[in-house]
């Protein structure tokens, strides 16, 4: 028998070959998921709504090969698995049974990965995504001894081994596709601890300890299916799911967590030979059908925190849009943004730009403020305020300033010394006459490469016409500069923008990225800018990727640079070269695995 003749017979006995069926179930992004899926070390089964088997590969069965022969099309998956446990040895038994109890776990959104031992001694990590809201991926991925601290340390959090932030973004995306299908609401909280006055500092030395007490006390206070994740010192997040259909209840079920959360939380806590009293703010949002992504909803809950610590006072505090910075908050905000640069508080973190063969092929700075009693405070809070004042014109200097010194420092690093670095400017910032001269000395100042300097300019720096700022675009780019425009696709006047200005780089709306499924207008939007910005010859990246099918979605139509939670989180300089060691490929087959 042929090598394709076999290969077909091995397809039919596993139901292979209705397949194409359930490919065009999934939606139009099908086969571009499978071939992702395909490349990875994964086997892998795709499950319905209810659960039934519709597609998997032969690196499944290879790892589970006794369930050939119940794995058929339209089965029940915990069927076929209990199945093949009751039909074993006695021997193998209690082994096929743990399996599938994992399998359970997982179906029933109980957790989302599971680690256990085949019969042959290798071992599995089993986990769910959620590709829709009708369609679930099972993938497994075996764990090799030399990978499984890097594997563990790209999702969790070393002091606490909580879930970190890209592993609770994944999460919680798949905890809003859920909510999409079932219309039950979930929220997300962000829990800041704060010493209470005259109580002595943490020191590094007391940090690990301090850390690992507050994330058992948080997990005394959540069911074993919700997550807790660490993300930055005392900074956590609780993420619960299937609370209610309805918003009043939902609201009353957080309060009552928030209360438990308040008892356990608000108290002393050892600190080596002495001990500190801490309260806890906490901010709450609500998600649920037609929340807008994972990225957002975490936003709103820092910022319902922020506006809690700002008052002063302690508790849980819900968001509200209306309440994001009032005016007494934005003027006392202005002042600390001031002292912040007086002082140089800020600093940069960096998010990696993937090409579609999984090189690291670009960073975008992104500020952060190092605030000295709040710590790390995310730009959803401040940069409203910096834009509507002058504070963003130095502010923004500062950036290129820092970037630029970046790049020279980096100049003959050969792992790091040709990676371009984009930097955004505000719209302030771009109408300053002198912007060219500006950037000009300072890259005379720092030696850095001016080809290796992106410049981003927002949809909303944008006039109609364009032309008050062409002068300048011109001139940076003949100094060697690029240009690159951020949220690409959601204005009605790009293409004239395009016609006009001399840009090298588009970015496609996170809006509209995190929008992309089955029959959603999105995608027509999409694909109308990515062959826009091919027509003109520009690159166009897929920025704000959170799921699989958002980065299928942006491959098949063309998109072939990627940018979001998905593949890496924005990170401090010092931890660029652990993330560049670890490059897409085997970021996307943990992602899926």
């Amino acid at each position: 028998m042929s090598a394709t003749n076999e290969k077909s017979a091995r397809s039919d006995m596993h139901g292979q070959s209705a397949f194409s069926a359930a490919t065009s179930l999934v939606g139009v992004y099908g086969e571009q998921l499978f071939r992702i899926l395909e490349q990875t070390s994964s086997g892998y089964v795709l499950l319905d709504a209810q659960n039934r088997a519709q597609r998997w590969n032969d690196g499944y069965l290879q790892l589970f090969p006794w369930l050939g022969p119940t794995l058929k099309v339209g089965t029940s998956l915990q069927t076929a698995l209990q199945t093949a446990a009751s039909a074993a040895p006695a021997s193998s038994a209690p082994v096929l049974s743990h399996i599938a109890q994992s399998h359970q776990a997982l179906i029933a959104r109980q957790q989302a990965n599971a680690q256990f031992q085949l019969p042959n001694g290798r071992r599995l990590n089993l986990s769910a995504h959620a590709l829709s809201a009708n369609y679930t991926v099972l993938a497994c991925k075996e764990l090799l001894p030399h990978a499984s601290e890097a594997e563990s340390l790209s999702f969790f959090d070393v002091l606490t081994n909580l879930p970190n932030r890209r592993l609770l973004l994944d999460r919680l995306s798949q905890a809003m596709i859920q909510s999409e299908r079932t219309g039950w609401r979930g929220a997300l909280l962000t829990i800041d601890m704060e010493p209470v006055t005259d109580s002595p500092a943490c020191t590094g030395d007391s940090q690990a300890g301090l850390a690992q007490n507050i994330a058992q006390r948080l997990l005394g206070c959540v069911r074993s299916c919700d997550t807790v994740a660490r993300l930055d010192a005392a900074h956590f997040v609780i993420m619960v799911s299937d609370l209610s259909p309805d918003i009043e209840m939902s609201t009353v079920l957080v309060e009552r967590l928030g209360e438990r959360l308040q008892a356990s939380l608000n108290g002393s806590y050892p600190l080596g030979n002495k001990s500190a009293m801490l309260e806890a703010n906490i901010g709450a949002t609500l998600f649920g059908p037609h929340s807008r992504s994972a990225t957002e909803l975490l936003q709103q809950a820092e910022i319902a925190m922020y506006r809690l610590r700002d008052e002063e006072a302690r508790g849980l505090h819900f968001f509200s849009p209306e309440q994001r910075i009032l005016a007494n908050d934005r003027q006392r905000l202005e002042q600390e943004l001031r002292e912040a640069l007086r002082l140089g508080q800020f600093e940069l973190h960096y998010q990696a730009q993937y090409s579609a063969s999984g090189d690291v092929n670009g960073l975008e700075a992104l500020l952060r403020w190092r605030h000295p009693r709040r710590g790390l405070v995310p730009p959803s809070i401040f940069l409203s305020v910096g834009e509507e004042t002058d504070i963003i014109v130095p502010l923004g200097r500062w950036s290129i300033q820092a970037a630029c010194e970046q790049l020279a420092k980096w100049k003959a690093d050969p792992q790091l010394g040709k990676l371009p670095i984009c930097v955004n400017i505000s719209a302030k910032q771009l109408r300053q006459a002198d912007l060219a001269e500006q950037v000009q000395d300072i890259i005379s100042q720092t030696g850095a490469d001016p080809a290796l300097l992106l410049l981003e300019l927002s949809t909303q720096a944008l006039s109609p016409s364009h032309t008050d700022i062409i002068p300048t675009l011109t001139r940076l780019r003949t100094m060697g500069l690029r240009l690159s425009l951020d949220d690409f696709g959601d204005s009605s006047h790009m293409q004239q923008a395009l016609q006009q200005l001399p840009l090298n780089q588009l970015k496609l709306s996170h809006s509209l990225v995190q929008r992309l499924g089955p029959n959603n207008a999105a995608e027509a939007a999409v694909q109308a800018a990515i062959v826009l910005a091919a027509r003109h010859q520009m690159t166009i990246v897929g920025a704000g990727v959170e799921t699989l099918e958002q980065r299928a979605l942006l491959a098949q139509y063309g998109c072939e640079h990627f940018m979001g939670y998905l593949l890496s989180p924005p990170a401090p300089v010092g931890q660029l070269r652990s993330l560049l060691q670890r490059q897409v490929a085997s970021s996307l087959q943990e992602t899926v695995a």
